[in-house]
């Protein structure tokens, strides 16, 4: 009987003690959502407007509900609803009462649902979320797509009444500071907030226990505590000494673990307990030599990056924020910077696992709005982003502005003098508020390249690292002018640390050009920018890092380019396919063996047979950090070359069908290899040569870019003038746009009835005839046109910094299409019938007879004949 009692004794105890514990789970799953769809989060409304034809997106209010069943077991002890991100503004309901509100769509933020649930019975929860435009809130506009939604993970959150304060701006209630670190000894100090919600005054003991990676422990105090009802206090403890540390690094991001624990002083029992990461490092940044960790000078290469994944609008799973930080610890980066907005904390806890430096920023964007509530909402998002994340070892730098005068509301006068004195107000206020939060790591902002504006405001005076986002050689046309701006600002900004923000060139990994320019968006063209930026950078050590824009290709609803609604300055797609961009700087950055065949998506490859041999001569490169490296070609050598810059490039002699190409490289006693195969479509010069039967020919107008339509695996070929025999067109130009620095090719319009924009965005104008020496057979020709003249104005967008279109209003354009001398169009005016920007396709049946090949003849009526492309495909 005793021994029956003492086990019940003793079943009672460790359960009493189990339930005191903090639960945590998620509640994603099953909610009902404003149209009556069940939805689960991480969701946000806005994720099939990304992808569509229709501009702009849904910014309104909508609202989710959830009946959630609440265990009697959880009765009389604290409950939280805790979000991960919800934008932008929110209002919990709960069983119809109101429980709380948050403004600010990327920091955390909770509620205390205590005294409003319903234990052992069902609970209703209705959650409003509103992205509408409020001037009040940053960001007010920004260059990309503003998702409405609850769009992370949403916890329930249990806990004993005496716990570790939740109520702290939703940080963990634990701030671990590192006054003192160095090879041989560290100091720590650790301060706990306590809350008491118990009716009666509670004493309790604080404990801290640090244990290193491996789980030993290292260091454990205590502190006695004595929280009166209803009270939240801050408990501070004693430097506590870490001999011989283990440091933080790059190499080695060595966490040791920090249990803070609250153990009721009478009994012993554990009433709360959080667990928090700890590096220990020191870094410093240095105005003319860089960026030093741990006493080790170390550039800092990496990325900024966006939420975004490919028809999934901001609404990620876990898994995806781990693969992106992963793919650029693959890569060789070693920084990011976490833009424009503070992200899911997995992001941040990956980068403290895998070693990534980071700035972290709020979104003051593009503008501010003159208005105190503005400037309290901007200081609120700087506290929680401060305090989420304050014990993060990764994060070395806060941010809090970027492109301010991007949109500045007024051009001159008082006005704009009124404008520039209240974003210094803000500025200097972020500032304050920052340093104030957390003395131990850097400030930042970003600046445009218009520092007038800025060192008229005073804000280049303001933070201590400026950051820079320049696109010479993309948005403005000298590419050689990206490093006189970095000597000038060296010159000007003395005792100023400078990294540069951001960089890069829009890259569709469908494109490639031979003849790369600004702006066409091709492979190729990318790989000359960043080759050009990354050693000019790496040539100056006061350049103390730079975070290319961007990791990843993300939604901007405004932008149109080759692929509508998506900035695709990413060297990772939205779906994440590896650019040949991203091999460029693994090659570059890692140390470990490297050799990959770079086009590696370009599979279906397509051109005109250019040697006696009946093949196709195209370069490929081959990424590697090997000194040399050898491409075979159909099992025959091209020979080895050196690799400079990451790559070597190879001139490869397609054949048509399959090729297989092979790499080979050695690095040390390492021997690599790598092979791809490639299904090219091979275009005889002689198109009615025997040898190879023409079977189609697919060539885009005005344009030198070769284009894969992935969908159908057609390869599009560039334009080529006529020769007897061959194909090619007779007369007409290019059209090219004119900007506010020279022209570029092609449009930069969104082609509305089509997902392959590049095809329609370029055409010849004034095209007399397209002509095909093609055998005897029947024809399938299609011609694609779009009217890339309009007669209304378009806006221009701001963050194309002066290369949009200065553009050409069109007159009425008519003209007449004849094939082989018949007439099959006499009065054809693509604007009238069909629209501007609208994707037009016409097919027609053709028989050519008697050797005559095909003659596509074009007739000016009023204006100048236009073709945008061709088809051109043998039935038989």
């Amino acid at each position: 009987m005793k021994k029956s009692l003492y086990i019940f004794i003793m079943l009672f105890v460790v359960g009493w003690v189990q339930a005191q514990q903090r639960v945590i789970y998620t509640i994603n799953d099953g909610w009902k959502f404003t149209n009556g769809e069940t939805v689960h989060i991480p969701h946000t409304w806005n994720d099939k407007d990304a992808d569509d034809e229709t501009s702009g997106f849904y910014r309104g209010p909508a609202w989710y509900r959830k009946q959630i069943f609440i265990d009697k077991s959880q009765e009389g002890r604290q409950a939280v609803i805790y979000f991960e991100g919800a934008n932008q503004e929110v209002q919990c309901f709960l069983n119809g009462q109101f429980i709380g509100e948050h403004k600010g769509g990327y920091t955390r933020f909770c509620f205390d649902i205590t005294s409003h649930l319903r234990y052992g019975q069902e609970n209703l929860f209705a959650i409003y979320v509103n992205n509408v435009h409020n001037p009040n809130i940053p960001p007010l506009s920004a260059d990309f797509t503003f998702f409405g939604g609850i769009y992370r993970d949403v916890y329930l959150q249990f806990m004993n009444p005496v716990h570790i304060a939740t109520n702290d701006y939703a940080s963990s209630g634990v701030y671990i500071r590192t006054p003192e670190v160095s090879q041989s000894a560290a100091s720590v100090e650790i301060t706990t907030l306590l809350t008491n919600n118990r009716d009666q005054a509670a004493e309790v003991t604080i404990e801290n226990i640090i244990c290193d990676g491996d789980g030993k422990e290292v260091k454990r105090i205590h502190t006695e505590v004595k929280l009166t009802s209803g009270e939240t206090k801050a408990n501070v403890s004693k430097k506590i000494k870490i001999d011989a540390p283990r440091l933080w690094d790059i190499d080695d991001p060595h966490r040791y673990m920090v249990y803070t624990r609250i153990l009721d002083k009478r009994k012993g029992t554990l009433l709360d307990e959080v667990v928090n990461p700890l590096g220990l490092r020191w870094f410093e940044f240095n105005s003319e030599k860089g960026f030093f960790l741990n006493g080790k000078w170390r550039k800092l290469i990496g990325t900024a990056r966006h939420q975004d994944y490919f028809q999934k609008g901001n609404a990620l799973r876990d898994e995806l924020h781990v693969q992106d930080v992963l793919l650029l610890k693959e890569m060789g980066g070693n920084f990011l910077r976490v833009s424009h907005y503070p992200q899911d904390p997995v992001i941040m806890e990956m980068c403290d696992k895998l070693g990534i430096v980071t700035s972290v920023e709020i979104p003051v964007v593009n503008a501010v709005t003159e208005t105190e509530e503005f400037l309290l909402n901007s200081i609120e998002m700087a506290k929680e982003m401060v305090r989420q994340d304050f014990n993060r070892p990764s994060v070395m730098i806060w941010g809090y502005m970027n492109e301010v005068f991007l949109r500045r509301p007024y051009t001159e006068g008082k006005q704009l003098e009124d404008y520039y004195r209240f974003t210094e107000k803000v500025a200097r206020a972020l500032e304050a508020t920052i340093r104030e939060e957390d003395p131990s790591r850097y400030t930042m902002m970003a600046y445009h390249n218009a520092p007038q504006y800025y060192e008229d405001a005073h804000l280049t005076e303001i933070p201590m690292i400026q950051g820079w986002n320049l696109y010479q050689g993309w948005y403005e046309p000298d590419i050689n002018e990206f490093q006189r701006l970095l000597d000038r600002a060296h010159k000007k900004y003395k005792g100023k640390v400078l990294i540069i923000t951001e960089y890069g060139p829009g890259v569709d990994p469908r494109l490639h050009s031979y003849q790369p320019e600004r702006f066409d968006f091709s492979q190729e063209y990318g790989l000359i920018y960043h080759k050009h930026y990354l050693n000019e950078m790496m040539k100056r050590p006061f350049i103390a890092g730079s975070s290319l824009w961007n990791l990843n290709d993300f939604y901007s609803e405004s932008r149109i380019d080759a692929v509508p609604h998506v900035n695709n300055k990413g060297i990772l797609g939205l779906d994440r396919e590896v650019k040949d961009t991203y091999l460029f700087y693994k090659a570059a950055l890692i140390s470990r063996p490297m050799l990959t065949i770079g086009n590696r998506e370009w599979k279906a490859r397509g051109g005109v047979a250019n040697t006696a041999q009946k093949e196709c001569v195209q370069s490929i490169p081959v990424f590697s950090n090997a000194k040399e490296v050898e491409l075979l070609v159909n099992n025959k050598s091209l020979g080895k070359k050196k690799v400079e810059d990451g790559y070597a490039l190879f001139d490869v002699p397609f054949v048509g069908g399959e090729n297989q190409l092979e790499a080979l490289a050695v690095v040390g006693d390492q021997k690599l290899r790598d092979l791809l195969n490639v299904q090219f479509q091979l275009i005889n010069s002689q198109l009615k040569d025997k040898t190879t039967p023409f079977t189609e020919m697919n060539v885009m107008l005005g344009s030198p870019r070769y284009f894969e339509d992935r969908e159908a695996n057609v390869a599009w070929i560039p334009e080529q003038e006529y020769k007897p025999g061959s194909w090619g067109f007779i007369g007409g130009t290019p059209y090219r746009r004119q900007t506010g620095f020279g022209t570029m090719l092609g449009s930069d319009i969104d082609i509305y009835g089509t997902d392959m924009n590049p095809i329609f965005q370029t055409q010849r104008v004034g095209i007399e005839s397209f002509k095909a020496d093609v055998p005897d057979g029947e024809y399938s020709i299609s011609l694609y046109w779009a009217e890339l003249d309009s007669n209304k104005k378009k806006e221009a967008l701001i963050y194309n910094l002066g290369a949009d279109s200065e553009q050409t209003l069109a007159g009425n354009r008519s003209f007449g299409i004849s094939i082989n001398g018949m007439t099959v169009l006499n009065d054809f005016n693509v604007a009238r019938d069909y629209g501007y920007a609208r994707a037009v396709i016409k097919k027609f049946l053709v028989t050519v007879k008697e050797g005559k090949g095909l003659s596509i003849d074009f007739h000016a009526k009023e204006g100048e004949t236009i073709l945008n492309a061709i088809r051109i495909y043998r039935n038989y």
